[in-house]
């Protein structure tokens, strides 16, 4: 899946039989772009205690143990108007720890370091005519003290029809904090007899 380009730090591509992204040991140039969300780099020294991918929508939650929550999501996804169908995809270890635990995980892990890195990845359309084309996109890439790897997470648009895959593309993903709304205390029904008229 995700890989670092020799001499290309922060730009990945995928070919055929790409080299593991658990292998990447170098940390990604960040992008400097005016993109939405927050800066990853937020996220740096935070203890990760839950992970949730949404099965409705292309987003995913970050739980962490100072009672923040931080989402990764599509660039442009309106829940409303969904458009192609869009799912975020990931490499091979986070996925394959998401897929086990039914897309809900609990992880003790420490954020060393989270970047957002520019990915290539190859697009097609068969229709009308096969056409295939390099997309860059955006993604979060972060990497766990505890393991010393990088995961990265990106996005996907697929059409199908009869069961098979006619149109892919690729779209930027973000990091946003979940801002909670404060819980409102329920008022207590008093005993005052006054009160009470």
């Amino acid at each position: 899946m995700s890989s670092a380009e020799p001499g290309s730090v922060g730009t990945s591509s995928r070919t055929s039989t790409p080299p593991s992204p658990m292998k990447l040991r170098r940390r990604p140039v960040p992008l400097r772009l005016d993109s939405v969300g927050v800066d990853p780099s937020i996220l740096v020294g935070k203890v990760l205690t839950k992970i949730h991918r949404s099965s409705k929508h292309p987003s995913m939650q970050l739980h962490f143990s100072d009672h923040t929550t931080y989402q990764i999501l599509v660039d442009g996804y309106d829940p409303v108007h969904p458009g192609l169908p869009k799912q975020l995809e990931m490499d091979p270890m986070l996925a394959s720890l998401l897929d086990a635990a039914d897309g809900q995980l609990d992880v003790p892990y420490t954020i060393d370091d989270c970047v957002l890195i520019t990915l290539t990845d190859k697009a097609f359309d068969s229709k009308p005519r096969e056409q295939r084309w390099d997309q860059n996109h955006i993604g979060v890439a972060f990497k766990f003290r505890e393991d010393r790897s990088w995961h990265c997470v990106w996005a996907t648009l697929t059409d199908h029809e009869s069961g098979q895959c006619v149109f892919r593309s690729y779209d930027d993903v973000y990091l946003d904090q979940l801002q909670r709304s404060p819980r409102k205390r329920r008022a207590r029904a008093s005993s005052s007899p006054m009160q009470s008229r």
